[in-house]
């Protein structure tokens, strides 16, 4: 229906429009007769496989828990101690507190006490939760936990989420928590959400997450992930994802694990809308980005990401973030974010050093000639170090690896246009070597 819908509608402005009034309209639609719900008082129940099954038939109006915003109040941030688990891309992280208000400062699990408690947790993956929370109309509205209380009682217990809840007071009645019991999967009712947390009616613990009711048009809070390559020219990965620490993690752990490294900048001050796209730009003319834009949306190992290729740079450029409605996050990414002196001495030098056999054979004597006339220009190389090569080695192999020693003894700066040169002189042979081009 949403898909028919969202085809007659044609602007997004249509469709932002249509959508707040179908919001204010169903909760009065819904009162008027019987419903079912998983967030009245019994709660919905799934087995593990087939479909939802609810634990008693309800065909009259059920009352629904009054949800109550609460503003934040004062919290202890502790750093949790990471201790090994079975699966190294799922870590345990352990905490202990003496009596007070505390909050994870990895998860953003808060918790209160009123004496010394131990405790450890685990990210759950939302993934194999997935088809049954649609089958419900749910979508994950926070990461899921699996926190284990090891000593000490807990008086009070709150999940992080992402959800928005300021300017949009109608979506606390769509909050739900997620309870993975050895029963299957119950869907609880809340009754207290914070802009940041959901209170748990009981603070005992199995893998739990916070719900949100699809269908409905929310925005959430959102973060931006930049990594960069550490090659001769620049390639960033930028992911656009909901502020979940455990996504977060996740595809941290599979981009330094491929050779990248992060570039922390500010995150979006503003919430984003769900299910929206967004493009990504730069100004510089020889940024390459693709896709053209992605679409904001949960998806729980593999998220895709705008990939910004720069062949040569050499200066400071501006990433901004752009949505139908205007810009939504920018930032300033220096020449110093992506390049450093040591990183310049190993990038550079390694790579012509990575090359050198394979210029060796392939270098044509055209090439070599051209190469000596650019580096000449460039003043690199002196006419007695051009003439040198040329007079003292007979044979083309012997030119191409006396000029390749002879820059790379110059340093970094010199082995990087040596490289540009060969790029731009020689596509083909760039290609072979696994040059962009």
């Amino acid at each position: 229906m949403k898909e028919l819908l969202d085809g007659h509608l044609k602007s997004e402005e249509d469709k932002d429009i249509f959508y707040d009034i179908v919001e204010k309209w169903i909760p009065l639609i819904q009162a008027q007769g019987p419903r079912l719900d998983s967030q009245s008082e019994s709660v919905d129940k799934l087995s593990s496989g087939g479909p939802p099954q609810f634990v008693k038939a309800r065909t009259t109006k059920i009352k629904m828990p009054t949800v109550v915003q609460v503003p934040e109040v004062h919290w202890i941030t502790l750093k949790p101690e990471v201790i090994c688990g079975n699966d190294e891309d799922t870590p345990i992280y352990s905490l202990q507190s003496d009596a007070g208000r505390f909050e994870c400062g990895v998860s953003g699990l808060r918790w209160v006490c009123k004496e010394k408690v131990s405790l450890k947790y685990q990210f759950g993956s939302w993934e194999e939760h997935m088809e049954r929370m649609e089958a419900l109309h749910f979508i994950p509205g926070g990461p899921l936990l699996n926190v284990t209380v090891i000593a000490g009682k807990l008086e009070e217990a709150y999940l992080p989420h992402w959800i928005c809840t300021e300017d949009n007071p109608e979506v606390l009645g769509k909050f739900s928590v997620l309870h993975i019991d050895t029963c299957g999967d119950v869907v609880e009712p809340v009754s207290e959400v914070t802009p940041s947390h959901v209170k748990l009616s009981q603070p005992h613990f199995s893998p739990r997450g916070v719900l949100m009711r699809a269908g409905f048009r929310i925005k959430i809070n959102c973060k931006v992930l930049i990594f960069k390559t550490n090659l001769a020219f620049l390639t960033l990965h930028v992911y656009l994802i909901p502020s979940d620490p455990a996504l977060q993690q996740t595809i941290k752990s599979k981009e330094l694990s491929s050779g990248y490294k992060m570039i922390n900048k500010p995150y979006p001050q503003k919430s984003l809308k769900m299910g929206k796209y967004f493009a990504l730009k730069a100004n510089m003319d020889s940024a390459e980005m693709t896709p053209e834009n992605l679409k904001l949306e949960y998806v729980g190992s593999d998220p895709n990401f705008f990939e910004v290729f720069i062949e040569n740079p050499d200066s400071n450029f501006q990433l901004v973030l752009t949505h139908t409605s205007g810009q939504v996050w920018t930032c300033i990414i220096r020449k110093d974010d992506y390049i450093n002196t040591g990183d310049i001495q190993r990038m550079y030098e390694e790579e012509l050093a990575r090359l050198r056999p394979e210029l060796v054979r392939n270098m044509s004597r055209e090439l070599i000639n051209q190469l000596l006339d650019d580096l000449l220009m460039d003043g690199v190389l002196n006419d007695g170090e051009k003439d040198s090569v040329l007079q003292e080695n007979d044979t083309r192999a012997d030119r191409a690896r006396c000029l390749i020693d002879m820059v790379k003894r110059k340093g970094c700066e010199a082995s990087r246009k040596i490289i540009c040169h060969i790029q731009s002189r020689d596509p083909t042979l760039s290609a072979d070597l696994g040059l962009p081009v």
